[in-house]
């Protein structure tokens, strides 16, 4: 090999270390950040006194729990695994190598460098999905409505009706409550249709979410035990929101009021 191969292959082992280092710093920060949101919310919760106020915190809190131990289990073993096997194919590269196996090695490297951008970006859409941040709620809905539809399992019909713009802080909540209905409805209800209205009424965002399942027992509704029915009260408890179950001969009928100015 000569002077201008042994500089090439230098350069390469420079520029993978140095990628190696951001990935990893990126990695760091970005949990730390999602510390930083987690603890944050809840220090917002810690200030809630009422009894029934105090199970939603535990709930969200545990919820909460859950979430950072997924997100730990996926950082730790899809990219900490992924940045572990970058590092080994780096520590191949010498001035000694063979061409042919430094174009292999730096191959495999650069497909790891993928998989890593790849497994990143995923965790993230599962923190705040990136429609949500580029387009806002309703499009985030319209989106999540037609990966329901693309099942074809059941129908979902999507009607927006309001006016008033919401509150950024209060989208993901939001998004997060309509995803958790339709995931109890995929799961639990055996419904053919399902309906979701957004509309306005004074100064109240009211959301009609509708199915055609088999509904919800009395019992649940009086006690509140289904997680999932306290998860979506634990949101709402956060954006000032209340839900409340409406009379209907078959599925569910629940109706939404979240206040646009609330503290």
């Amino acid at each position: 090999m000569d002077h201008s191969e042994s500089k090439i292959t230098l350069q390469i082992i420079i520029i993978g270390m140095v990628v190696l280092f951001v990935l990893s710093l990126a990695v760091i920060l970005f949990f730390i950040i999602y510390q930083k949101r987690l603890f944050a919310q809840q220090q917002k919760h810690q200030k809630v006194e009422s009894d029934y106020q105090k199970e939603l915190l535990r709930i969200a809190i545990q919820s909460e729990e859950r979430e950072r131990a997924r997100i730990g289990r996926e950082l730790h073993d899809d990219v900490g695994a992924l940045l572990t096997a970058t590092k080994l194919y780096l520590s191949q590269i010498s001035p000694e190598v063979s061409p042919e196996k430094l174009t292999t090695t730096v191959d495999k490297m650069y497909s790891l460098f993928d998989t890593m951008i790849q497994g990143v970006r995923n965790i993230s859409q599962d923190l705040r999905p990136v429609i949500l941040e580029k387009l806002g709620l309703m499009e985030a809905v319209k989106s999540l409505v037609n990966t329901v539809n693309d099942l074809n399992v059941v129908e979902v019909e999507f009607i927006d009706h309001t006016r008033n713009a919401i509150v950024k802080a209060d989208e993901l909540n939001i998004y997060r409550v309509i995803q958790e209905l339709l995931n109890n409805t995929l799961k639990h209800a055996n419904a053919t249709e399902i309906s979701i209205v957004f509309r306005n009424e004074l100064s109240d965002l009211i959301i009609i979410y509708k199915d055609n399942g088999v509904g919800i027992k009395q019992d649940q509704l009086q006690h509140k035990k289904g997680i999932g029915l306290k998860n979506i009260e634990s949101r709402l408890s956060v954006i000032s929101g209340t839900f409340k179950f409406e009379d209907t001969q078959k599925g569910i009928e629940l109706t939404i009021k979240i206040p646009y100015n609330h503290e």
